[in-house]
């Protein structure tokens, strides 16, 4: 599951689209819209639409009851948001079906949420008992309530508890967050707001529970809200068992018409009416349907697993194969589990053994896959080490077969919405490896998955610099969890050039998307093992320069660079020393020295130049431009920036971003704010899409300053407010003296003409805007 907070407007249109089956063109057709507003909406161009255009979109999608809520609530402009919001890919997970049976727990764990002393709350179960759906609802409501902001973090695929820190600083929009730092950096985040942090699946990682405890101590505003199998034990803690769904009825008395009311029973036949519409409780077979219930303990997972069979058992005989085949299938499986988790793991059990063989060999396989997964990957671990066999037809068919029987979901969105994602919940994937492990095929299955993710890293590595980044960068994140499991495999196994392969592959994830952190660790990892080989070495150091470099560790990063360097000469790998030199600009240009920067950047043009990789020869050039920026030469930087952007029209967007930032610049001290804002409003919609902090610190310095030049002091100040909050809040440095000599000469005049009061309120609200807000400042500024 995606980290997050209540879904965007577009997002949750588009996965109700897909899961409704509709193209953008047939659902336009059918509510009576243009196939521009549809897409236009659903990629949060528009984000807050007229409310009789989402009245006929659920129409269309004929949704009722709090899926259309949800819908009508995202369309609504929250008071809260701010431009880290929009940075941050956050989003709560879309519930597609109804809370059943939980109103007392609802009621009593919103009596603990409004209790400002209990800031850890821990729902406890077994697996399947419905703690994550519990969790999500309480979410949701607060958010509607407006009570607090909501961040989500979904932890399922998550083994290491390393990781939990990375995933909690994404979900709270801080770049490169880790277990020392994140304490601090949350208190800025959160900044006095009210927020609910919800922790999903929190049992494999137990060990970073001080880091809860951390967080709490730390920042007073913050709540936790925690779903797991066992309790953190930390102090503070509320634990709320939660329990199978009610069944408490005199069978022979009760009337269908009882029954259906009763939770577990109400769930049973939902679930079954979704495979079988005219399936009716009657009198005859209501009993039947309750000793179902019954016999599995009313976990609703277990129900949910079982009610498919219906489709091919009649209750009698889906009731006698529990009585009968529940009892085998468990034979030698752990008896020291509680109760409730034996049952649900013995419903599992029962499902898998009803499998035919094909389908057997499927779900066991898919157990190896940690996390959401498209059908190629699905295919990579049926075949296993051996390559290409399969193929995606078969291995669409077997996920069709699981889900059929409720062993395998289809993720509620995807990057393409072509190449649907795939997943299983926790309490079954755990069954699957554990078959998977009994029939000795793990070993086979991870080397299928390291095949898919060095295929996949080596496509990413093209796709994160083409025009299709955003798109690779939404996939690449997807499939991280895949990507950390394949990596622990290979570094495990000293197997350096199939794990240098694919982290380079990421190069680009890992600084746009802020996880230089992680991808730093990783570099480091490879960098470490013994008798690397020369060109192992060189991508290991290479990126973790890259990475140092990103941090604002400039001296760090020539260090690793300068090895890289070596290496990568002697070996001949020209792209590595291309990527070099490039980065050797950078430095110099941050340290100030010009000269040598001009000299590596026109070394890296050369190099880029014969090797033909358009992105770097106009990354290399935007390099030159700022060189002569800062030197003065303002014609010279103009041509520059003019060869660079012909280089880089089939380019990824995010290459853009520092020749718009030049050219705002230029317009600046040229004295034209008008083109200087221009430039800025560009910027700002690719930095929306690109989710990147750095380019928007950047990009608000010459908003700022043109704001000066128009004599709008108030809101030059709301501007530098915007971009101080996303900067202390995430980390986002500036390594570049130049800009922070600009950002600090806009302050001071504005300061001084504006009076402390003035200037305090102004920045205050800034602090608070999102970028529609200053979008659609900039667009009243230019049609004034």
């Amino acid at each position: 599951m995606k980290s997050g907070a209540p879904m965007s407007f577009g997002a949750q249109l588009k996965a109700l689209r897909e899961a409704a089956g509709f193209t953008q063109e047939e659902l336009a057709t059918i509510a009576g819209l243009s196939v521009h507003a549809v897409s236009a909406l659903e990629r949060g161009e528009r984000r807050r639409p007229h409310v009789e255009t989402v009245r006929a979109l659920s129409a269309a999608l004929d949704l009722t009851g709090p899926t259309r809520d949800a819908l009508l609530a995202s369309a609504r402009s929250p008071a809260h948001v701010t431009a880290l919001d929009e940075l941050s890919d956050v989003s709560l997970p879309l519930s597609l079906t109804r809370l059943l049976g939980r109103d007392a727990d609802m009621q009593t764990l919103r009596h603990w949420l409004a209790d400002p002393t209990a800031r850890l709350i821990t729902l406890t179960g077994p697996g399947g008992a419905g703690k994550t759906r519990l969790a999500l609802e309480l979410a949701r409501s607060n958010t509607v309530d407006g009570a607090s902001r909501v961040r989500f973090v979904g932890l399922s695929a998550v083994r290491n508890p390393a990781f939990v820190a990375p995933a909690i600083a994404e979900a709270l929009g801080v770049l490169d967050g880790t277990a020392l730092d994140l304490p601090r950096r949350a208190r800025a985040v959160c900044d006095g707001t009210p927020t609910l942090l919800v922790l999903d699946n929190f049992e494999q990682v137990l060990d970073a529970a001080p880091l809860v405890a951390d967080l709490l101590i730390a920042v007073a505003a913050l709540r936790v809200l925690v779903t797991s199998r066992a309790p953190l034990r930390v102090r503070g803690e509320r634990e709320y068992a939660v329990g199978p769904l009610g069944l408490d009825l005199d069978v022979d008395a009760a009337s269908p018409a009882d029954l259906a009311r009763c939770p577990a029973v109400r769930l049973f036949v939902e679930r079954v009416r979704d495979v079988q519409p005219d399936f009716r409780l009657t009198a005859a077979n209501g009993p039947t349907v309750t000793e179902i219930c019954r016999r599995l303990d009313a976990l609703p997972l277990a129900l949910e697993l079982a009610a498919p069979w219906i489709k091919v058992l009649t209750t009698e005989d889906l009731l006698r194969r529990l009585e009968n085949d529940v009892l085998l299938s468990t034979v030698g499986r752990p008896r020291d589990l509680p109760e409730r988790q034996q049952t649900m793991n013995a419903t599992v059990a029962w499902s898998y053994q009803l499998l035919d063989s094909e389908e057997r060999r499927a779900f066991r396989r898919f157990g190896a896959l940690p996390g959401l997964f498209p059908i190629d990957a699905a295919a990579a671990v049926l075949d296993g080490r051996e390559g290409p066999s399969t193929g995606s037809d078969r291995a669409l068919s077997a996920a069709a077969g699981l889900i059929d029987k409720s062993l395998l979901l289809r993720a509620e969105t995807s990057a393409v919405a072509t190449c649907p994602l795939f997943y299983m919940l926790d309490t079954v994937r755990a069954y699957a490896a554990l078959e998977l492990a009994a029939a000795g095929e793990r070993d086979d299955a991870v080397e299928g998955l390291v095949r898919y993710c060095t295929a996949e890293a080596a496509l990413a590595a093209e796709g994160l610099v083409g025009p299709a980044q955003v798109e690779w960068l939404n996939r690449a994140r997807e499939d991280l969890e895949s990507y950390r499991a394949a990596l622990s495999w290979l570094i495990e196994r000293g197997r350096s050039t199939e794990a240098s392969t694919i982290v380079w592959g990421l190069l680009f994830f890992w600084v746009i998307r802020g996880h230089a952190a992680e991808g730093l660790r990783w570099y480091e990892l490879i960098a470490a093992l013994p008798s690397l080989p020369p060109a192992a070495e060189s991508r290991a150091l290479a990126g973790a320069a890259v990475m140092w470099y990103t941090q604002g560790e400039m001296e760090r990063a020539r260090t690793a660079m300068t090895g890289a360097l070596a290496l990568a000469s002697r070996a001949g790998d020209m792209d590595i020393v291309a990527q070099a030199e490039n980065l050797f600009g950078h430095i110099e240009h941050a340290a100030g020295n010009m000269s040598a920067a001009r000299d590596w950047f026109s070394a890296s043009v050369e190099r880029f130049q014969s090797l033909a990789i358009p992105w770097g020869i106009g990354h290399a050039l935007t390099g030159l431009a700022w060189v002569a920026l800062a030197t003065g030469d303002a014609r010279q930087a103009e041509h520059l920036l003019d060869e660079a952007a012909l280089v880089l029209r089939h380019a990824g967007p995010w290459f853009l971003q520092l020749g718009l930032y030049v050219r705002g610049i230029l317009a600046v001290r040229r004295g034209n704010p008008d083109e200087a804002i221009a430039f800025v409003r560009e910027s700002l919609t690719r930095i929306r899409e690109l989710h990147d902090k750095f380019a928007f610190v950047y990009a608000l310095v010459p908003l700022a300053a043109a704001a000066v030049l128009k004599g709008d002091d108030a809101w030059a100040a709301r501007i530098l407010g915007a971009r101080d909050a996303v900067t202390e809040r995430t980390g986002a440095t500036v390594v570049d003296k130049s800009v922070r000599d600009l950002r600090e000469q806009a302050e001071n005049e504005v300061r001084e003409r504006l009076g402390p009061d003035r200037w305090a309120l102004a920045y205050s609200a800034g602090r608070k805007i999102s970028i529609d807000s200053l979008l659609k400042d900039i667009d009243g500024v230019a049609h004034a």
